[in-house]
């Protein structure tokens, strides 16, 4: 998704659909689906969008649902590929119930997060799992687009393979041999982050499993510099105005997966939390007066994005929640004068407000198989 489309040239495409398609080898699902994926985001032709419908149906069975959920999401998300592919789906051959009644787990959504007339904020999230009902892959990504520029803001991304011996369960084709593996990558502000690795190899993954307490893994934790200005501007009363202003945002992305052979359940969660500061002054200095302003405000949050499976029963039950906590927003306001007598006036004025939490919408598909976990949970 972060290649420019410009680089997608017609021998890459060809490539990349060989990929999918498998005409030379097999690939993993998630290879597939990444192919799938860049595919539709690089302005797809006719006849691309049209071998991707005709793929659904002939695919494995979690990833038929995936694709299924990939192109409803396009076409409701009125995504750039939406026009070609409804023009593809006038031919009754690609676009028909046998290929667009497939059930699984899978999916892809995108929905809004905020939405004003300077900025707009979108979220996606894209899980494939096996046909074990074991995840496979995990994509949330976060944008956000303004005056006409957009920013990949976060991007997490799990990937588990080789999990299927856990549960006795049969891997799904071209996957009997691979290793057993769970990771995580993250992407802030445009720029990849150090992958973390949950574990690497069977005799790993039981020790991780008998020692594992539940706490996130961090994948990153600092504090970044957004701004530092200072500036002295001379008006045309002779006056000096000297401003200074200083940003700084905290961040903090951990994720964990855990699995209990006891209760049939995995849980994958991706934590994000952040702070924001940012704290100016303004100043007027004169031979009698000195005038300023101070302002600052801070605010903190976080969002939670969480997938629990139970695989105690077939089909298998999957619910997704990305949550946003409640969080406070603070602002400051201070004016003062002082005199060369040494008199000083302040007055003050702050506003302190509670954000209220939420849980973002996913699919109606997605609603319903949460409350049978919780209810079955009770």
């Amino acid at each position: 998704q972060r290649y420019d489309v410009g680089l997608m040239t017609s021998e890459v495409k060809q490539t990349v659909n060989r990929v999918y398609h498998q005409n030379l080898r097999i690939y993993e699902k998630n290879v597939r689906a990444a192919a799938a994926d860049v595919i539709l985001s690089s302005n797809p032709s006719y006849m691309e969008v049209k071998n991707l419908l005709l793929s659904i149906g002939n695919l494995p069975h979690e990833m038929n649902k995936y694709m299924l959920s990939k192109i409803q999401d396009i076409l409701r998300f009125e995504m750039p590929a939406s026009k070609v592919i409804q023009q593809a789906m006038k031919d009754m051959i690609s676009h028909n119930y046998n290929r667009f009644a497939k059930v699984g787990s899978s999916s892809a959504f995108s929905g809004f997060m905020t939405q004003s007339a300077d900025l707009t904020s979108t979220y996606s999230l894209d899980i494939l799992y096996s046909g074990s009902g074991i995840l496979r892959s995990s994509n949330m990504n976060i944008f956000g687009s303004s005056n006409g520029a957009m920013l990949h803001g976060l991007q997490v991304a799990i990937e588990a393979q080789g999990l299927e011996s856990l549960i006795a369960a049969t891997p799904d084709a071209g996957e009997e041999d691979l290793e057993s593996f769970a990771g995580m990558s993250a992407l802030l502000f445009d720029v990849q982050l150090r992958p973390v690795t949950f574990f690497k190899g069977y005799s790993d993954l039981m020790s991780k499993m008998f020692s594992m307490t539940g706490d996130p893994i961090n994948v990153v934790k600092g504090l970044i510099l957004l701004t530092d200005h200072s500036e002295v501007i001379q008006l045309q009363s002779g006056l000096k105005v000297s401003s200074e202003f200083q940003g700084g945002l905290a961040i903090d992305i951990s994720g964990g997966m855990e699995i209990s052979l006891w209760y049939r359940e995995s849980k994958t969660s991706v934590n994000n939390r952040g702070a924001l500061v940012v704290a100016g002054n303004v100043t007027v200095d004169m031979d009698f007066l000195r005038a300023g302003v101070e302002v600052s405000f801070e605010t903190e949050a976080s969002l939670d994005f969480i997938t629990t499976v139970q695989f105690s029963e077939y089909p298998f039950l999957v619910c997704m929640q990305m949550d946003k906590a409640t969080f406070p927003f603070r602002e400051f306001l201070s004016k003062y004068e002082s005199t060369s007598s040494g008199k000083i006036v302040t007055s003050r004025r702050s506003r302190k407000q509670l954000v209220p939490g939420s849980e973002f919408p996913l699919h109606q598909e997605n609603s319903n198989m949460c409350n049978k976990v919780f209810d079955s949970s009770w």
